[in-house]
């Protein structure tokens, strides 16, 4: 595990929250959520089968109507599966203290394209966080280096000024690799919304 890094709180334009198990309570939304709806609606595939689907629908390969049918789930849609997704407690109220300091909020995520956009409206997240860089749009998956560039070179800021916020240690690592400033959340002293706001003081 990569020990933890003290922020350079002076030096941070964007903070960058992950999806899955940050802004959203549930940090593997595909066995949590995504398995069991599945087999809900007769799904008998495999679960690494599902796995790899998934991993394709995120990657923009694959419209989630595509991969709704690849799996054979008969009946199942965009809308009904996100209703199974709830906010981490207290997000919401650290993003808008967040948003009023003028700092830049952003979200990069591996995730489906439609489903991220679906999330997103239904818990009016954009009010708040202005840029939205998921893999089903740009491609590419964390924690490859290619999708810290990508996020990197659309915001136009450079690395060192950037802070993720990610569950994954994977992730962090490659932030920190990549050059970004980075917290993984979930972690025994960054497990609430409170710790991280405290770890956020006082910028």
């Amino acid at each position: 595990m990569s020990a933890p890094t003290d922020l350079n709180r002076d030096a941070i334009d964007v903070v960058v929250f992950d999806a899955m198990g940050v802004l959203y309570s549930s940090a593997d939304d595909v066995g949590e959520l995504l398995v069991p709806y599945l087999r809900s609606h007769g799904c008998v595939l495999r679960h690494d089968e599902i796995a790899r689907l998934y991993e394709e629908c995120s990657l923009g390969e694959l419209s989630s109507t595509e991969f709704w049918a690849a799996t054979g789930a008969s009946g199942a849609s965009d809308e009904e599966y996100c209703r199974n997704h709830r906010l981490t407690e207290g997000m919401v109220t650290l993003l808008a203290e967040l948003d009023v300091t003028g700092v830049r909020l952003a979200c990069l995520s591996n995730d489906v394209s439609e489903w991220s956009k679906l999330l997103r409206e239904r818990f009016g997240l954009s009010e708040y966080i202005t840029d939205w860089f998921i893999s089903g749009d740009i491609g590419v998956r964390k924690p490859a280096p290619e999708a810290f560039a990508a996020l990197c070179r659309r915001l136009d800021v450079i690395p060192e000024r950037i802070l993720l916020i990610d569950d994954r240690e994977a992730n962090v690592a490659a932030a920190r690799t990549a050059g970004l400033q980075a917290l993984r959340f979930g972690s025994p002293r960054l497990s609430t919304t409170d710790q991280l706001r405290k770890e956020l003081r006082p910028w």
